[in-house]
């Protein structure tokens, strides 16, 4: 009997307790500013980044040479197969020689190729990343924005609160890091 009644103490104790603190708490979060929300489209934005088109064209210019030594490996391995089809005895042996041979090229090649080319573009989205980050954080500054969101997860958001265009506008303005643009053009060399 005596801990229901210790229990209901304290429980009603909690109660009067929150209930006082919510009262001394309302007339302190009535005098806040509502907080300040924006929303970003990300895709759209490395979609029209100047600068990230900039790095796609140098990534492209990098690996493009590669990416069609591979193509020209597969041509061949194609060729090879449909010739296999009417070769027979000694012939078909050494073509089968043929297209193992060409078959682990491929593979090597176009490997290293995805590898190579993940890094980079790692390294590229990152660099970019900060600058899109960057001018965020200075938009948000200026305007008093208190929380920008990706857009890809809001349900509704008016255009009033798109900051998009202007994240655009204003990374546009800002330099990427000459590493990526440098490394890409001396790669491509």
């Amino acid at each position: 009997m005596f801990k229901k009644l210790a229990l209901a103490s304290a429980l009603a104790l909690a109660v009067v307790s929150t209930q006082s603190y919510a009262a001394d708490a309302a007339p302190a979060a009535k005098t806040q500013a509502p907080a300040t929300i924006a929303v970003v489209n990300l895709r759209l934005i490395m979609a029209e980044l100047p600068q990230a088109k900039e790095v796609g064209d140098a990534l492209q210019k990098e690996f493009g040479p590669r990416a069609d030594e591979i193509k020209r490996i597969q041509d061949q391995g194609a060729k090879l197969e449909a010739d296999l089809q009417k070769a027979q005895g000694d012939k078909a042996v050494e073509i089968q020689r043929k297209l193992a041979s060409l078959k682990a090229d491929f593979d090597l090649k176009s490997q290293a190729l995805q590898e190579d080319s993940q890094k980079k573009q790692r390294e590229a989205e990152s660099k970019i990343g900060k600058l899109v980050q960057s001018a965020i954080d200075r938009i948000a500054k200026e305007r008093g924005i208190d929380l920008v969101i990706r857009g890809e997860s809001v349900v509704f958001a008016s255009d009033a609160v798109d900051i998009s265009r202007d994240v655009i506008e204003k990374a546009s303005k800002l330099k990427l890091k000459s590493e990526v643009k440098k490394e890409a053009a001396k790669s491509a060399k």
